[in-house]
């Protein structure tokens, strides 16, 4: 299998875009932080190896240039960005060993030794989330170039070079690995809690949105009318109550108006029921107009509906009144009902002022009783008017 299909981590595909972009950053920060190093260690080099500083210096502004081409390619775009700290890492590693072979004295090359294992064999995979796998490349030319080249280029011995910090290496390029693989793996495993508590959170968000559209409808079905959508009769009075009694303790006049649909019956009778619901809808549109913005308008069942009108005086409840009949007319020419809409209303103004304190019940009795009369003087008319001898 090629080196590159080894070098994939698990876990990274297109939908891992927030996780590699993080990745991307810590790349981008070690490489800075790998530069700023090897400025650091520019006097390093040329108080304590004054006889090779120049081929130092040169190859750390190698390094450099590396450094500056992996943080071009990390802007461009992050896809690949172990990739590109790896093809940085591994130029320094040489540089390590290159470095380390023209250093003349044991004390500097156990500095050097301890330094650059312990930025490059411990920080890296400790800082980084690249896995055992790009930490083992990333150190194979320590492991297979290190000796050769100290071999060839350094005047000291492999004895002084294992006492000069060369069991360090030894350790770390085993204990690099490992750094990589548990830093790796805590990363996948929080990315893999945090996706879980993620989904988590939206199906308990998804839950709760589901309950409070039940809660809503619940409400709602228990609040209102099905057939007409206004309030029924328990939240009507609930309201009526509250406005009574904001009447009476502001000082100010409140009208209700009860309304009562003539020949209902009579419609379901003769044109169905249908033609009575559609009947009923007419209505509700109408006394929900009347009933204003600051009012309410209710359906107390059946028949009948209650508008509250607060604030209103006599006069106002007078004008709703008159509204509320042309409206209904106007529906129906507009809708083309073929049979007569007509409603008995019993209006009632209650002013705290004159008329002092009263009750819901006592209101809702002097409405209905209006409206009676009226229903049954319509009904006297109606009867003089089919009467021959009239």
């Amino acid at each position: 299998m090629l080196l590159h299909e080894h070098l994939i981590l698990p876990g990274r595909d297109g939908s891992d875009i927030e996780a590699q972009h993080y990745r991307t950053r810590i790349n981008n920060t070690f490489i800075m932080f790998a530069m700023a190093c090897f400025a650091c260690f520019l006097l390093f080099d040329y108080f304590q190896v004054p006889s090779a500083w120049q081929a130092l210096w040169v190859g750390r502004l190698i390094i450099f240039l590396c450094c500056l081409l992996c943080i071009l390619q990390l802007r461009r775009g992050g896809v690949h960005s172990d990739k590109i700290l790896l093809a940085g890492a591994i130029p320094a590693n040489l540089f390590f060993c290159f470095g380390a072979a023209l250093i003349p004295d044991a004390l500097t090359l156990t500095l050097w030794n301890l330094s650059f294992s312990t930025c490059m064999l411990i920080a890296m995979p400790a800082w980084l989330v690249w896995g055992w796998r790009y930490q083992l490349a990333s150190s194979l030319p320590l492991i297979l170039c290190y000796v050769p080249i100290y071999v060839w280029l350094s005047p000291l011995s492999l004895t002084t070079l294992a006492g000069a910090g060369g069991a360090y290496i030894l350790g770390t390029l085993f204990i690099a690995p490992a750094l990589a693989h548990a830093r790796a793996s805590t990363f996948h495993r929080t990315i893999r809690l945090q996706r879980t508590l993620e989904a988590r959170n939206l199906e308990l968000h998804d839950m709760n949105q589901r309950l409070l559209t039940q809660q809503n409808e619940l409400e709602y079905r228990a609040n209102h009318d099905l057939l007409t959508g206004l309030p029924n009769r328990r939240f009507g009075f609930d309201f009526l109550e509250r406005m009574l009694a904001e009447s009476t303790s502001t000082r100010q006049c409140m009208s209700i108006l009860f309304v009562d649909v003539d020949r209902l019956k009579h419609v379901n009778d003769s044109f169905g029921h249908a033609e009575g619901d559609r009947l009923i809808q007419l209505v509700a549109r109408s006394v929900a107009q009347a009933a204003g913005e600051d009012g309410l308008a209710c359906r107390l069942g059946g028949d009948e509906f209650l508008v509250v009108m607060p604030g209103a005086c006599d006069m106002a409840s007078q004008q709703a009144t008159t509204q509320l009949m042309r409206h209904l007319q106007e529906q129906r020419l507009e809708q083309q009902i073929p049979f007569p809409v007509e409603v008995s209303i019993g209006r009632v103004t209650h002013d705290p002022v004159l008329q002092g304190d009263v009750d819901v019940d006592d209101l809702i009795h002097i409405a209905d009783d209006r409206m009676y009369r009226q229903k049954r003087a319509r009904r006297r008319v109606m009867a003089g008017a089919n009467d021959p001898q009239a």
